[in-house]
């Protein structure tokens, strides 16, 4: 079992999620929600859908994170995740073109039936698999309840909440499915049936509303009391909700596994039912009849004449009440049936299959965003947060890109990935993904992952530091894309300045692919301390003077700054500008940390010896290397710098590129992305 540090780094793989998880905000792609608490659907035996949910879910294993909101407990899939189904004709045994993408799993409180009442399916716990449509904007939300028994036997809830820390106020985020147990959503679909109908739920689109297949599941699944009294107890300040009435007309649907042979169900034929219970109606009128003749005759003979009753009368009295009695509700209950199979007979002949589902467009969260004003969007939730979706043109020139001296971070954009539906967080790993590692494979090489041996060239106000075998430094994954680092640079005092105050010095992670429109960029501002940045110590006592080179052997990337370590920073700045030096019309997207990191005095003073201000230039200034590295040219061997009078050589570093859509294959980590550097579709 990996160690809780361990863990809980790996579960970053789930931070506000995952394949969708970083770009799910506002309207660029929209979150579900579990929508309205329902009394459970009654089945009518003769609505059977004429499809079958083709589900294709297999065993999860890595930590997920989960978020308290003010009714559930929301858990993010992840990307790497299989989890998805399909609606298929029986006819040409091909799947429809709707297919759904499992998005969150939500842990609610069922409806709070009043007392005296009773739901058709009783359980006190619900749990909804929330799935979005892979090619629009509808739902498909799979309603499970869940019931307390003493030997659960599939137990949902035991793989995520064994030797979980659940949170316990709104907005706080913890890890779930940290145990070896796997999560089996399979469990959910096998060999049951369920009911369906449309609705519309909430998304995280400026409030708006979605079209949303609803599937309320059959038959509950257990689990122990110790685990439901768990979530009951994080849920207490939910607020309680009253029933929604269900559509009188629910259709059965049948799943079947993916690449399964499953028997399309038939609709029950109703009417020898009705006849059957239309006889017994009559049965038990005439049986009420009956009775009721009785009981007058024993009236009349307990009014008599006025004399004494004797006590055999007063007993066939008593004795012809209790037959009315129950001849009585013998009838009623035979009434109640023939109604209940006539009025499904009824409703089966004038049902369609989808015919409630809502028009396209209507409830879309997409056509509520077109009619908002654009201020309406906060910056942490506009419809475009990140240029990885739309690129920046490198060759526009007609205005000019801001470099990060130029810049006051109090004027960008500031991005708090915990507010309102909003999952912009930036997250760091040591290695580049490999598709299909199994999960224990992938944490064991994450947490073994040797620290790179590192170039050190001192470009004059800065220094340069690259993989000597050109690996990528570490990973950054933002909005669902991995991002090699291709080069580190250091500067004292910071490039940045937040209201007019630039930090000690400076660490800025620069991820430039060949395509400089994608080029993208994360800063640490870094301030003094008394604790040594372990990371930087590793660099040597002796740092390489202006226009010289050097080789060290690195450290652990993840000790550079204290997010790292995390593996997820949720606030920083954002904007669109330049490198310092970077004379070209390229663009690149900085990420500034709000969270700032620690030199030590002894640390900043090394640096202050060899590094001159950031944009400082002496003659031959060794900066002039910069956009030869910028560029990506494959290799600059050898260059001669000069300083006054002397002239030194540098060797410089090979090429900062790093795709991401070419990982090298030794590197391994968890399994993020089935296929390296493209994200996966919703």
């Amino acid at each position: 079992m990996f160690r809780e540090t361990q863990v809980k780094r790996l579960l970053l793989l789930a931070v506000l999620s995952v394949s969708r998880g970083l770009s799910d905000a506002g309207c660029d792609a929209i979150m579900g929600s579990s929508g309205q608490t329902y009394r459970w659907a009654l089945q009518n035996p003769q609505l059977v859908a004429p499809v079958l949910l083709k589900y294709d879910f297999l065993e999860y294993k890595s930590p997920l994170m989960s978020t308290l909101t003010d009714n559930a407990l929301v858990i993010q899939a992840p990307a790497d995740i299989t989890a998805n189904f399909v609606l298929t004709s029986p006819d040409s045994n091909t799947t429809a073109e709707q297919k759904y993408r499992l998005q969150s799993i939500q842990l609610r409180k069922p409806a709070l039936v009043a007392e005296g009442t009773k739901q058709e399916l009783s359980h006190e716990l619900e749990v909804v698999l929330v799935h979005r449509e892979g090619t629009g904007s509808r739902f498909a939300n799979v309603i499970v309840p869940i019931e307390v028994s003493a030997e659960p036997s599939l137990d949902l809830l035991a793989p995520l909440l064994d030797q979980a820390e659940l949170p316990s106020e709104v907005g706080e985020l913890q890890p779930v499915l940290v145990s070896m147990l796997p999560l089996k959503l399979a469990n959910v679909f096998a060999n049951v049936s369920f009911q369906h109908f449309w609705a519309e739920v909430k998304t995280s689109c400026n409030g708006g509303s979605a079209g949303a297949r609803i599937f309320m599941r059959n038959q509950t699944i257990a689990t122990s009391k110790s685990r439901l009294q768990r979530v009951l107890n994080m849920l207490q300040y939910a607020p309680e909700q009253l029933p929604t009435l269900p559509p009188t007309q629910t259709w059965l649907v049948q799943p079947c596994p993916r690449g399964g042979s499953c028997a399309f169900p038939t609709p029950t034929n109703l009417t020898p039912q009705l006849l059957e219970a239309q006889a017994a109606l009559a049965n038990d009128s005439t049986k009420l009849q009956t009775a009721k003749q009785a009981m007058d005759e024993s009236l009349l003979a307990l009014t008599g004449n006025g004399t004494e009753i004797a006590n055999d009368v007063y007993t066939t009295a008593v004795r012809s009440r209790d037959h009315l009695r129950n001849a009585q509700a013998a009838v009623d209950g035979a009434s109640r049936t023939v109604e209940t199979l006539q009025a499904q007979i009824d409703s089966a002949a004038s049902a369609v299959w989808d015919s409630d589902a809502p028009p396209v467009g209507s409830g879309d969260s997409r056509t509520t965003t077109s009619t908002s004003t654009t201020t309406a969007i906060s910056p942490a939730v506009s419809a475009k947060p990140s240029m990885l979706a739309t690129g920046i043109s490198v060759h526009d020139c007609s205005m000019q890109a801001a470099s990060p001296v130029e810049v006051d971070l109090a004027k960008t954009e500031h991005v708090d990935a915990g507010s309102g539906e909003s999952s912009e967080a930036l997250l760091f790993w040591r290695l580049s993904a490999t598709p299909g590692l199994p999960p224990a494979e992938a944490a064991a090489a994450e947490s073994a992952a040797v620290a790179p041996e590192l170039h050190v060239a001192n470009l004059g106000d800065r220094l340069r530091i690259t993989p000597v075998d050109q690996k990528p430094l570490m990973v950054l994954l933002v909005h669902g894309l991995e991002l090699p680092i291709s080069f580190v640079e250091v500067s004292v005092p910071g490039q940045h300045a937040l209201a007019g105050k630039r930090s000690a010095a400076e660490i800025q992670l620069v991820h430039m692919p060949s395509d400089a429109s994608k080029a993208v960029a994360v800063a640490m501002q870094m301030d003094t301390s008394q604790d040594e940045n372990a990371w930087f110590q590793h660099l040597g006592d002796s740092l390489p003077r202006a226009g010289m080179t050097k080789e060290v052997q690195g450290a652990d990337p993840m000790m550079m700054h204290p997010a790292f370590g995390r593996g997820v920073a949720g606030h920083f700045f954002r904007y669109d500008g330049r490198l310092l030096q970077d004379s070209s019309c390229a663009r690149i997207r900085w990420h500034v940390l709000e969270e700032r990191g620690h030199l030590s005095s002894s640390q900043l003073q090394a640096l202050r010896q060899v590094l001159r201000p950031p944009g400082s230039a002496f003659e031959t200034d060794p900066s002039a290397l910069s956009p030869m590295l910028l560029r990506g040219q494959s290799r600059v061997s050898l260059a001669t710098l000069h300083t006054g009078a002397q002239a030194v050589l540098a060797q410089v570093a090979s090429d900062a590129a790093s795709e991401a859509s070419s990982p090298s294959p030794v590197l391994l980590s968890m399994p993020r992305l089935r296929s390296n550097g493209v994200k996966l579709p919703i």
